[in-house]
């Protein structure tokens, strides 16, 4: 954006004088911030605005078929039991934070490093935005250790087979 700004301000300088490259530069960004600004609270508002009338939309159909005595198609009786919580599922999500963070992290270091004014403290300083998805791995580290003790523990051996004898016929 700011190349289209710079050429016309060196194809019309001649025109208005030096004044202009001056005055389009220090425009520039401020247009440029405030057009993203308004852009993000416009997309903001509309899927928040988008969002409730389609649950509204949802609640209402399901409304209308349970008045009808009908089964809501919609909604198979699956989706309203509780769902089981699954440990592992826990687990993997933790997993996938930490390695997130443990990316993160290191990219940032890494950026911090390669700057010319490298300090070695902003670049741990830097680093530790990692901490954040390292939050969230230890929340989900936490949730499958609760899940995991709240489940009956299965037991390692398999079930005793029963025999069947046949039964002797004593004279």
């Amino acid at each position: 954006m700011g190349g289209i700004f710079s050429w016309l301000a060196d194809h019309l300088g001649g025109l208005f004088g030096s004044g202009l490259s001056g005055l389009l530069d220090a425009v520039t960004e401020p247009l440029v911030v405030l057009g993203l600004t308004v852009f993000a609270l416009a997309l903001g508002f509309f899927s928040i605005s988008y969002l409730s009338r389609r649950r509204t939309l949802r609640d209402q159909q399901r409304m209308a078929a349970l008045i009808k005595g009908l089964h809501y198609a919609g909604v198979s009786p699956q989706a309203l039991a509780r769902p089981k919580h699954d440990p592992r599922e826990h687990t993997m999500k933790g997993v996938r934070w930490l390695f997130g963070s443990v990316g993160l992290s290191s990219a940032m270091y890494g950026y911090q490093t390669l700057q010319p004014a490298a300090d070695h403290l902003d670049a741990l300083r830097s680093a530790l935005v990692g901490i954040i998805p390292g939050a969230m791995a230890l929340a989900h580290f936490l949730c499958s250790w609760i899940c995991s003790r709240g489940q009956a523990p299965a037991s390692s051996a398999p079930a005793a087979r029963q025999v069947y004898r046949v039964a002797r016929r004593r004279f």
